[in-house]
């Protein structure tokens, strides 16, 4: 974790001190109280569901070198604070907690001159970044954000990882509104970006597609003409972006001629896939162990960073090779007899499909299930994407659906529509009305796709078939 002056952190952070005196060290920042170490400082920070003011006493007792917080009325009130105790301890008042770990995180940031690639798109992004990392550490000393941090608290943190060891980091980008990824371009300075697609997503917030487009651009936007930018050549909204780009644009794609391209493509289903990868004028057979059709532009997108970084094609082929995916996202758990695939971290429209589309691939054994939970965060055209899964679902012709939520009810009302049988589909209030049913229909060989928006809870249905075929 990054060690601060108390001069720079009010520097960074524009506070004023109301307790201790200058001249102190911290030995890094912290914004929960349940992990702080001692000699470092904790920022309040207040959210939806929390208010970091509350947890002063406890990072206080741990012992915290420093606190920054915005209401100085706290002190007294929550902490039993008072001036004549406590006489080493560093209180900074702030106009906002979260306004000054982003000024402590740009800070460290410029303290590094560094190659900063930031991933954004609708999907895939996390597949992205850690594929693009994974290309990168074959080559250089390297960053990445953990798991999914990629929002307004999540990133900064990423950004105070950052040692002068490091030459290239690699972070994601999300949003769910306009202004947000400016917000973290502003945070993090990165000097390449990555625009992997866009989709129907956030549509509660945005409103449409091409509002998507815009909130993601902002990285474009942000980019200057010393930069590079990394686009999504197949996709028409990312191509589009190449317009508004200052700097160099290098592109990736299957069906267009794009800078980087996969050529002979044999898609394998749950095994993966088998491209030939060429980088401008080189070419290289890659084998990708994450199977899924759009699992292969992630891959381009890091090979594409890969060629930005002067990385040579096997390197790049050795880096997208030793890759072997993360947990809940196309996870394959093969329990010895029934082939789980826990896709739980998320979904919308074009994830959905994509999922399906693995399974439709693949040459099974058994019977096929889809477990799906509702889409989250559609706004009003949410009926209407439900109901359009419906009928990709009878088109791909899986054998079992079970539905958990209200709106995935559309999602089997129109899988009967479209020509499923009756006694093929299965609409359930809860994960355990799921699992119930699974348990009695699921046989040697059969393959269970399970998905929903992070709301819908869907990974307790795979931890429940995890263990009833452990048992």
């Amino acid at each position: 974790m990054a060690e601060f002056k108390l001069d720079e952190i009010l520097k960074a952070t524009d506070g004023v001190l109301i307790h201790g005196t200058n001249g102190v060290n911290f030995s890094g920042v912290s914004i929960d109280s349940r992990t702080i170490n001692p000699g470092e400082l904790f920022i309040c920070i207040k959210g939806n569901n929390f208010d970091g003011h509350d947890f002063v006493r406890e990072s206080v007792k741990k012992g915290a070198k420093g606190i920054i917080i915005s209401r100085k009325d706290i002190l007294e009130k929550k902490t039993g604070f008072a001036g004549s105790k406590d006489q080493g301890l560093i209180v900074l008042l702030v106009k906002d907690g979260l306004d000054s770990l982003h000024g402590i995180a740009n800070y460290h940031r410029k303290r590094f001159s560094i190659l900063l690639i930031a991933v954004t798109g609708s999907n895939g992004k996390t597949i992205s970044k850690e594929m693009i990392a994974s290309v990168a550490m074959t080559g250089f000393k390297t960053l990445k954000s953990e798991g999914n941090l990629n929002n307004l608290i999540g990133l900064p943190l990423s950004l105070l990882m950052l040692t002068p060891q490091h030459e290239v980091a690699v972070l994601e980008m999300g949003m769910s509104a306009a202004g947000e990824i400016r917000r973290l371009c502003r945070i993090a300075e990165p000097n390449i970006g990555v625009i992997t697609n866009i989709g129907d997503v956030h549509l509660e917030h945005l409103g449409s597609v091409e509002k998507v487009k815009e909130a993601k651009a902002e990285l474009v936007d942000f980019l200057g003409t010393e930069d590079v930018v990394s686009l999504n050549a197949d996709d028409p909204l990312v191509f589009d972006m190449a317009k508004r780009m200052r700097g160099r644009v290098i592109t990736f794609g299957i069906d267009s001629e794009a800078t980087v391209r996969a050529l002979n493509i044999d898609n394998r289903g749950l095994s993966g896939s088998d491209i030939l990868l060429r980088v401008r004028d080189s070419e290289s057979p890659v084998h990708l162990t994450m199977p899924g059709y759009h699992n292969i532009y992630n891959a381009l997108s890091a090979a594409a960073v890969g060629s930005i970084l002067d990385i040579g094609i096997d390197k790049i082929r050795e880096g997208l090779e030793s890759f072997r995916g993360m947990p809940m996202r196309m996870e394959r758990i093969d329990t010895g007899g029934i082939m789980i695939i826990n896709d739980t971290y998320n979904a919308n429209p074009v994830s959905i499909e994509a999922a399906l589309r693995v399974i439709a691939d693949s040459d099974l054994e058994g019977n096929s299930f889809f477990v799906a939970g509702d889409m989250l965060e559609l706004g009003e055209d949410s009926y209407r994407l439900h109901r359009d899964i419906g009928r990709k679902i009878a088109e791909f012709s899986i054998d079992y659906l079970i539905t958990v939520g209200e709106l995935s009810q559309l999602i089997a009302e129109e899988a009967l529509a479209g020509g499923m049988a009756e006694d093929s589909v299965h609409v359930c209030k809860d994960h355990e009305a799921a699992f119930r049913i699974l348990s009695e229909r699921l046989k040697h060989g059969d393959c269970v796709l399970v998905k929903g928006s992070r709301g819908m809870k869907m990974e307790k249905v795979v931890e429940r078939l995890v263990h009833l075929e452990q048992d």
